[in-house]
């Protein structure tokens, strides 16, 4: 598996897990643009590492 599939698989595992702590009266946009966030944060993180 290359490694830009490999971080982009764990990014959405830790999006996945952290936004079950989110509110539930959270709108929808916002919602989806903390996703990307977390997202795009984790992915960097883990590209890092994976070097």
């Amino acid at each position: 598996m290359e490694k830009e599939q490999v971080a982009h698989d764990l990014a959405l595992i830790v999006v996945e897990n952290l936004l079950e702590d989110v509110d539930e009266n959270m709108g929808i946009r916002q919602y989806s643009k903390e996703a990307v966030d977390i997202y795009k944060k984790a992915k960097e993180t883990i590209m890092k590492e994976l070097d």
